[in-house]
C-alpha cells in the first residue's frame, strides 16, 4: 500500500532529512514516487515511475530534491500500485489548476467504485485511478458547495460534506492530503496518520506520514477512524492543526 509524507511550516522550509527517512521506510513501495510543492504561489510537482529508494541508494532526482525545495508546505508519496498502470501519470502528487488557485493532492487506500466518475469541471488528463478520479471529486464538490475560494472554515465544512458524500458514493479506503498551498487538508479512514510537532532530530514544524512507526524514535501521534466515524479530517496551517473532525 503506497505511504504519504508532509511537512507544514509557518515559514518557507526544507525537508533534507525527513524525506529520505520517508522514502527508505516506505522501500516496500516500488511503483512510483512523487513530491510537491509550492513556489511563488505555484504548484510545483516532481515525480517518477521509478523507486524512491532501493538496496540501500536514493533515486538520484528524489535526493536532490529534498536537498533544495524550500515550501511552507511540501507533500511526497511512494507508490504501490494498485488502480492504473505504473507510469509518471499515475505517480503522486497530482496537481489541478481551479478557479485561479493551484491544489496538490495525494491518495493512498484503494477505491476501486470511485474508477467510474469523471470530474464535471477539471480532469486529470490521462489518468485512470481511483486517485485521480477522487481528487476530481473532491474538487467538484468544494465547486459546488461554492467553497473553494473562502476561507478555511468553510472550505473544511464543505471538504468533510464532499469527503461523507463521497464514502458514502462511493466506499473505499481513503487517506489523502489536498492543499492549495496556504492551507494543508489530511483525512484517515483506513490505517493511519501520525504526527509529529517540533522533532529534535527531523524537521521542524508540523511532520505528517501514514509510515505506522513514525520516521524518529520520538513521540509521534497517532490519528486514526474510530469505529462508528467515516474518517477524521483536519486542516492544518503553519504547525498548528487548526481543525479536527471525526466525520
Amino acid at each position: 500500500m503506497c505511504d504519504l509524507f508532509a511537512v507544514s511550516t509557518a515559514a518557507r522550509y526544507s525537508a533534507p532529512t525527513a524525506l529520505p527517512v520517508f522514502a527508505a521506510k516506505a522501500r516496500k513501495n516500488m511503483d512510483g514516487w512523487g513530491i510537491g510543492f509550492f513556489k511563488k504561489k505555484q504548484a510545483i510537482v516532481e515525480k517518477s515511475a521509478a523507486w524512491a529508494y532501493h538496496e540501500g541508494r536514493f533515486h538520484d532526482s528524489f535526493q536532490r530534491l529534498a536537498r533544495v525545495i524550500s515550501s511552507k508546505i511540501i507533500i511526497a508519496h511512494v507508490r504501490f500500485q494498485t488502480s492504473g498502470p505504473i507510469d509518471e501519470c499515475h505517480a503522486h502528487p497530482f496537481v489541478l489548476r481551479y478557479r485561479g488557485q493551484d491544489w496538490i493532492f495525494a491518495h493512498n487506500g484503494k477505491a476501486p467504485a470511485v474508477e467510474s466518475y469523471r470530474g464535471r469541471r477539471v480532469q486529470v488528463a490521462g489518468a485512470v485511478s481511483d486517485s485521480a478520479r477522487t481528487f476530481e471529486y473532491l474538487l467538484d464538490g468544494l465547486a459546488d458547495r461554492q467553497a473553494e475560494n473562502q476561507g478555511i472554515v468553510p472550505l473544511f465544512d464543505a471538504l468533510a460534506a464532499t469527503t461523507r458524500q463521497l464514502i458514502g458514493q462511493y466506499p473505499g479506503k481513503y487517506n489523502y492530503l489536498l492543499t492549495n498551498g496556504w492551507v494543508m487538508f489530511a483525512f484517515t479512514n483506513h490505517r493511519q496518520l501520525v504526527l509529529l510537532k517540533g522533532s529534535r532530530s527531523l524537521e521542524q514544524g508540523l511532520l505528517l506520514t501514514t509510515v505506522a512507526e513514525g520516521l524518529s524514535g520520538e513521540n509521534w501521534v497517532k490519528v486514526a477512524r474510530r469505529s462508528g466515524s467515516d474518517g477524521v479530517l483536519m486542516a492544518i496551517a503553519g504547525s498548528d492543526i487548526l481543525l479536527k473532525r471525526d466525520l
